[in-house]
């Protein structure tokens, strides 16, 4: 069992990287998406999809709280943060399309945060949810779960050391 651990990779400070779970061979993933959604209105000038907007923005600092952003209690912590924040596994999106009318808002957690977050209720989810309901032009409202990861079609990318790159003939000699 030991060389199953060792070939695995490390965080920074020696904390093991957890493995990623299989979903079907070849289909891992290592993080979990939370999407709230609804169709807007475009009477009086897109008026639902503006108050959308504004309920998104005034709910900024409890969603954002959720990933771990640098905001509200965070950003006047004096709490050492490194390493508990990856913007490619912890982020919040909105996204709007004008042709289906969809105004979502994903937001995306490694799993073992996403677990906790789910057992909490995904807080703040049920007040957004509720806000948006009370917004006329708002209709359909609903939520999903999904896995959401970062692709690299290009495969494990090898960066050259310098003595064999292109500039080779420029570096100094050593000697």
């Amino acid at each position: 069992s030991s060389e199953r651990l060792s070939s695995r990779p490390f965080f920074p400070g020696g904390r093991l990287v957890p493995a990623m779970p299989t979903i079907a061979q070849g289909v891992d993933f290592s993080c979990v998406a939370r999407e709230w959604r609804c169709k807007f209105s475009e009477d009086h000038d897109m008026a639902a999809l503006k108050a959308a907007q504004k309920l998104l923005e005034d709910m900024r600092v409890e969603i954002l709280e959720v990933v771990k952003e640098w905001v509200g209690k965070q950003a006047s912590s004096r709490e050492v943060m490194n390493g508990q924040f990856d913007c490619n596994k912890q982020l919040v999106q909105r996204i709007v399309c004008l042709e289906c009318h969809d105004f979502k808002v994903v937001v995306k957690l490694p799993l073992d945060q996403f677990t906790p977050w789910e057992k909490r209720g995904f807080d703040p989810e049920a007040k957004f949810l509720q806000a948006l309901g009370e917004i006329e032009g708002i209709s359909n409202i609903e939520t999903q779960t999904y896995t959401l990861e970062v692709v690299n079609l290009m495969g494990k990318i090898k960066v050259p050391k310098a003595s064999e790159g292109c500039m080779s003939d420029s570096l100094p000699t050593v000697g």
